[in-house]
């Protein structure tokens, strides 16, 4: 009997792979919703509070709802989110005639994404540093949670933005 020829190991491609599975690895994170019942407000929160916490305006002890993310799931999408509000305000060639009318919209796209990017510095930190998103290939579509697409606009949002889902009876 002739044994098998023995497999060849690169030890540098063995690295580069090992490397690129550390990059490419999920960062367990937390988000924590906060609904104060007096003001019927929400926001998020990346850090945590063990003790509860008060809400600033109106001193009511809100109730907190922690969900657990990706961040680098959550940090992708929302350079994702980033790119197609870049592609809304190309597309938005107004005559001049109708710029008055348009500011509403305009400000609404600043409004949305000013609103990605003080997510994404949470994001950084929640790891106390940069976060690398997933590669251009990544498709979010094989996440097992439930993602909503904002119509017309086509933002993702991950259950992690969605407060209805963990304060079901708030109106948002």
């Amino acid at each position: 009997m002739s044994n098998p020829p023995a497999k060849v190991i690169n030890l540098a491609d063995r690295r580069a792979k090992k490397e690129d599975d550390a990059r490419n690895a999920p960062i367990s994170g937390w988000i924590t919703w906060l609904f104060c019942p007096k003001c019927h407000s929400l926001e998020y929160s990346e850090i945590e509070m063990p003790n509860g916490r008060v809400h600033k305006k109106c001193g009511t002890l809100v109730e907190e709802e922690e969900v657990e993310i990706d961040v680098r799931t959550e940090y992708t999408i929302s350079l994702r989110n980033t790119k197609i509000l870049e592609e809304l305000f190309k597309q938005s060639k107004i005559p001049t005639l109708l710029k008055p009318l348009a500011k509403k919209g305009f400000g609404m796209l600043e409004n949305l994404q000013a609103a990605e990017v003080e997510y994404r510095k949470r994001l950084e930190n929640i790891v106390n540093g940069p976060v690398n998103p997933y590669p251009d290939e990544w498709d979010e579509k094989v996440l097992d949670m439930e993602l909503k697409t904002l119509d017309p606009l086509g933002l993702i949002l991950t259950e992690a933005r969605q407060p209805n889902l963990h304060f079901p009876d708030v109106e948002s």
